[in-house]
């Protein structure tokens, strides 16, 4: 079998123990790698405080990260792949825009995290694609998530502030009204199909207890390997001035306030 071709896109963050130069660095890169945090409860949501500052405007409490992924959710175990994707799109247009992983124990093997900068991909397929470029701009998709917050919306976001915020969900189907869903359907494949290529091919990187990965969640997508042993992250959830919007229901860094029923 053809080793699998390479998609623009591939991030491996810089690392410091500065709070500020990690801002800079999400802000030119997309992610960073904020190094030397405390690893309980008070010091996850201190991450996003220190990175964010006075544009942070929604901080939700930590989830607890283990095996199965937050607190309501079972379908992804130690062993399974965990693809590129981004957070929050259980809350549809208002998803957060600034996500942290706090790193408390890293397993025994495996669980490398591997990134993709989604306007860097967006790039390349605007010259190797410019149908799909075309399409993921434009066209409404279907973005909700079962008994979750609705969506009906490009998957490539442009919200009030300007920002584009790119997404790969597990659920992205036609809109209703659409006069060729085939089509469509076919494109959003096409879309899915640049994600698992990225998947496989993006520079692996690994964190460590203390290590807090900084990550732009409008821009980049993220993922990890299987692993084996305990694992143990808290995730952080934030909004900023520059985001959609925070959303109209409770929010914690799961989804478990998404609900619709």
């Amino acid at each position: 079998m053809s080793p699998m071709p390479a998609v623009v896109g591939g991030l491996v963050p810089e690392r410091t123990a500065d709070p500020a130069e990690a801002a800079d660095l999400v802000a030119r890169d997309g992610a960073a790698i904020l190094t030397g945090r405390a690893t309980d409860e008070d010091g996850a949501r201190q991450v996003a405080r220190d990175v964010l500052g006075d544009r942070l405007v929604g901080l939700a409490d930590p989830a607890a990260v283990r095996e199965g992924g937050e607190k309501d959710r079972s379908e992804i175990g130690a062993g399974d792949l965990m693809p590129l994707h981004v957070d929050g799109f259980a809350y549809g247009d208002h998803h957060l825009d600034a996500l942290f992983l706090l790193c408390v124990s890293q397993g025994t093997d495996g669980g490398a995290s591997f990134l993709a900068d989604g306007y860097a991909v967006l790039d390349d397929l605007a010259g190797t694609d410019p149908e799909l470029h075309a399409f993921v701009h434009e066209v409404p998709v279907d973005l909700t998530e079962p008994d979750m917050q609705p969506a009906c919306s490009p998957i490539v976001l442009t919200g009030d502030h300007g920002r584009r915020a790119v997404r790969r969900l597990p659920c992205m189907a036609p809109a209703a009204d659409r006069d060729d869903p085939d089509a469509d359907r076919a494109l959003i494949e096409r879309w899915r199909d640049v994600g698992r290529r990225l998947t496989q091919t993006a520079p692996r990187f690994s964190l460590e207890p203390g290590d807090a990965l900084c990550v732009d969640n409008y821009r980049v997508l993220h993922g990890r390997d299987p692993y084996e042993g305990e694992r143990f992250l808290w995730r952080i959830w934030a909004w900023t001035i520059d985001s959609n919007g925070i959303p109209d229901v409770p929010i914690h860094s799961d989804s478990r306030y998404a609900r619709t029923r």
